[in-house]
């Protein structure tokens, strides 16, 4: 699902008015341990923005001097229904939100970006990892290093050993017979049955690419129903 600025941004921002004083609004930046605002009109609209670095150039300046004579008025904003991807190519820190009728109604930093991505990252590696664990199949991959990345739960009970205990080992070390490193040199992709003691497995193994590189080599193995 694609994530909107409005699923991400900062909710409840302080809001300056242009005629605030220098001093006021330094008062304010350290109540709310912030570095910046928006400064707004009687409507609601974003007319400029108030940074601790206005504060810095203000030093030496009447402390009840308005905001408005240090503010930036050359403001960037965005709107509430933009996706999140597009916010991150706008090359500014902090960002006003405005809704359709052009009031702010957020923040968007970089920090919220970030969080929001990394969140993300984590619920789809966990939806994957859900995903992997479930299959019927055995399945190994390594990095472009040949250490082991992957080693799902049929995995586990086919080999008879724990993930933990050999993930980020290499796999020439582990399971020498499968050569999956070779994988990494040839590029190409092998199927083969494999005797181990009693048993007979048919393993599958295909390198991982992107963008044309041989990012690393995934193999899928299963018991032989002759077995």
């Amino acid at each position: 699902m694609r994530v909107l600025v409005r699923d991400v941004m900062s909710r409840g921002v302080l809001k300056l008015r242009k005629e605030q004083t220098i001093n006021e609004v330094a008062r304010l930046f350290l109540e709310r341990i912030i570095d910046g605002a928006p400064v707004v009109d009687d409507e609601g609209k974003v007319i400029g923005v108030f940074t601790k670095t206005h504060l810095l150039r203000a030093m030496g300046k009447p402390p009840d001097m308005p905001i408005e004579r240090l503010m930036n008025r050359n403001v960037i904003s965005i709107g509430e229904t933009m996706p999140a991807e597009e916010a991150m190519n706008i090359p500014v820190g902090r960002l006003p939100v405005v809704n359709s009728d052009g009031k702010m109604v957020g923040w968007l930093t970089r920090t919220d970006l970030a969080s929001a991505y990394l969140a993300h990252y984590k619920s789809s590696i966990e939806g994957l990892s859900q995903i992997i664990n479930s299959t019927v199949r055995g399945i190994i991959a390594i990095n472009v290093q040949g250490k082991i990345t992957v080693f799902n739960k049929t995995a586990e009970r086919l080999w008879g050993i724990e993930a933990e205990k050999i993930k980020g080992m290499a796999v020439k070390d582990v399971f020498p017979v499968m050569k999956m490193d070779n994988i990494l040199k040839t590029g190409d992709s092998v199927s083969y049955q494999l005797q181990v003691d009693d048993a007979f497995f048919n393993i599958e193994m295909n390198p991982i690419e992107v963008n044309g590189e041989i990012k690393g080599v995934v193999a899928e193995f299963y018991k032989s129903p002759e077995e």
